[in-house]
């Protein structure tokens, strides 16, 4: 089992840095072959590029410090692609305020293996600085992004692209801690390619899914990403979600075209015969969406130098396009800005011919106070301009929208006749839920633990929470469970919630507006609050799901209205004693009875308080009701 670093290791771990230049490289989505993070600091020298130098200098001088035993770490930008190529010398900046490449020189990382590692998680004072972006926003309007499109497209049909990739960027203030901002960051998304620098005038801060290359003697491989789809909001969802972008012709065709440009780009420097796709059009997922990766791999030929390699592949063809020197000249006229560190590399070269770069995607530049992110993808001709600028702006998703700090919650009742009830659906809950949110949890150790506590309860009901944050760790705690105070009375939440909010599906802690109206109404002497959605349709309680009783049958609200599917509801709808559809607040007035539900205290039936919320809720579903017949219309 793999452990990556929780906040506490991390702080510990860069804050001694983060005054002085250093380069930390993450894993915190492991696969075979990537196990490790490292830290490079205390450097003896810097290795930089900048227009004007050398080539052939530069590149001797990296092969000395490698001779002599020392390891390489930093960055390459985009730019420094057109140094790489006689054709593309036109386009090559005569002044940078930054070098095109950074490299520290160091005698020996901190490497930090991640593979059945029994970390200490002793508890320690965390950090209470924080941090702020203002003035958030795209570079590029819509109006200008659908006329480069318009612009790729004609390039197309003239025959001097198949495929563009076209970005710009987000541009922002910051104030504030970079390392709260990192944390804050890879909480939204831990990935396989994460870095975070300090080169003494600037922070990069990379959350990369994408591997550039990684080189161990003379095997080298490369991940091209190409196809991009947002996440759904349960697990059975995701996997229809990946199993259409698997199918998903256009993004086949555009996956396919970087991986045949990759495998010339390495059949540039690899041993005849030895060019092989070994993985083809799968789907990796990240918290905020899904992308299609493929995997290429060979053998280099004999005396290959860092120098052949990065001008065989640099920039990866996953963020040029294809063919690529002729794409990366539309992309030099059609970008009104340089990309700098964005779509270049970041990574580590070892003295023992080991290297790993990242495709510096998701990938941020801070320097005085001013951030900046690259956000873009592959244009191509039958790209509908409206859906690649949201794909776009779905990928900054991760900047632009707060990732909380939260627990998985399961809470479950346990009798002394019966031990825990439903526990198997529980466990299943919570499986999937870790699952859908990329949570290491050792259902195994929840299991060794539950049966353990079993051995202390000496009263005859409990409730029992199991929680598990984002980094994997359990923690459960448990009370006597009260008897419940009748009649159980309920009322109308004014506040419409949003049925495309994520965390409504899955039981977390993150529940600030349900346990807010629940400590309010509990004050005026209900139970319960039950919420409307902004379609007006009924949802749930704040700690229950609810079911009407109509013709003698049970109903509870659809899943798509925007509620958990709860572990009783879940038992309810298994065994057929209850049926899913949208009900709304007209569906209250006429029912013969009505309930909520949870697994602690069983179905309840209750009464609710229908006050002036009547009128309120009719407006807002024939306000809904508009808009929807609007939609139809046109």
């Amino acid at each position: 089992m793999y452990h990556p670093f929780n906040e506490e290791d991390l702080n510990c771990l860069i804050n001694p840095h983060i005054s002085s230049p250093f380069v930390f490289l993450e894993t915190a989505s492991f696969n075979p072959g990537n196990e490790k993070s490292l830290l490079f600091s205390s450097f003896c020298d810097f290795l930089l590029f900048y227009p004007g130098d050398n080539l052939d200098s530069f590149f001797r001088k990296m092969e000395d410090y490698l001779q002599m035993g020392f390891w390489l770490s930093g960055f390459f930008s985009y730019e420094f692609g057109y140094f790489l190529e006689p054709s593309l010398s036109e386009f090559r900046p005569e002044y940078t305020n930054s070098p095109l490449v950074w490299l520290g020189v160091c005698r020996e990382p901190l490497i930090f293996y991640h593979k059945d590692h029994n970390k200490s998680r002793k508890k320690i004072k965390g950090h209470s600085s924080h941090c702020e972006l203002k003035n958030l926003g795209p570079s590029l309007n819509e109006t200008e992004y659908y006329s480069g499109i318009r612009n790729i497209k004609r390039q197309i049909e003239e025959g001097q692209t198949y495929q563009v990739n076209f970005t710009f960027k987000y541009k922002f203030d910051f104030q504030g801690s970079i390392l709260d901002f990192y944390l804050n960051l890879r909480r939204a998304q831990p990935t396989s390619y994460m870095a975070f620098l300090n080169t003494g005038k600037e922070y990069i801060l990379s959350l990369s899914p994408e591997l550039f290359f990684h080189l161990k003697k003379d095997q080298i491989k490369v991940r091209p990403m190409k196809g991009t789809l947002s996440r759904g909001y349960l697990l059975n969802e995701d996997e229809e979600r990946i199993h259409w972008l698997k199918n998903d012709i256009k993004n086949r065709a555009e996956n396919v075209m970087i991986v045949d440009l990759m495998r010339n780009d390495l059949g540039r420097i690899s041993k005849t015969g030895t060019v092989v796709v070994e993985e083809l059009f799968e789907v990796e997922k990240y918290r905020t969406l899904h992308q299609m990766v493929s995997t290429i791999k060979s053998s280099l030929k004999k005396g290959i130098s860092f120098k052949e390699i990065f001008q065989a592949l640099f920039p990866s063809g996953s963020v040029t396009g294809a063919p690529k020197i002729s794409t990366m000249k539309i992309i030099a006229e059609l970008e009104k800005e340089s990309r700098h560190i964005y779509t270049g590399a970041i990574g580590y070269i070892s003295p023992h011919r080991e290297a790993s770069f990242n495709v510096a995607i998701r990938t941020i530049l801070i320097r005085e106070g001013k951030g900046e992110m690259g956000v873009g993808g592959g244009i191509v001709y039958d790209s509908w301009q409206d859906q690649e600028y949201k794909e776009a702006h779905l990928k900054a998703h991760f900047l632009t929208q707060k990732f909380p700090q939260f627990s998985l919650i399961e809470s479950i009742r346990w009798e002394r006749e019966k031990g825990f009830h439903l526990l198997d659906l529980h466990l299943n809950r919570l499986t999937n839920s870790a699952r859908y949110f990329q949570i290491p949890l050792d259902l195994e150790e929840v299991k060794k633990r539950l049966a353990a506590l079993e051995t202390k309860l000496r009263k005859e009901w409990y409730k029992v929470r199991v929680l598990v944050n984002l980094e994997g760790e359990i923690e459960i705690n448990y009370q006597p469970l009260g008897e419940t105070i009748l009649p159980v009375k309920v009322k109308l939440s004014r506040k419409r919630i949003d049925p495309t909010n994520l965390f409504l599906y899955h039981k977390t802690t993150y529940r600030h507006l349900y346990d807010r109206e629940k400590s309010l109404a509990n004050k005026e002497g209900f139970f319960e609050v039950i919420f409307i959605n902004s379609r007006g349709e009924l949802t749930e309680g704040a700690i229950s799901n609810i079911f009407l009783l109509i013709q003698d049958k049970l109903f509870t609200p659809s899943l798509t209205c925007g509620l958990l599917p709860g572990v009783l509801r879940q038992h309810l709808l298994e065994k057929g004693e209850v049926s899913e559809r949208v009900l709304y607040l007209d569906d209250i007035l006429p029912a013969q009875k009505v309930f909520i539900g949870n697994s602690v205290r069983g179905l309840l039936e209750v009464e609710i308080c229908l006050p002036s919320l009547k009128k309120e809720y009719q407006e807002t579903r024939y306000k809904a009701q508009a808009q929807i017949e609007a939609i139809e219309t046109a």
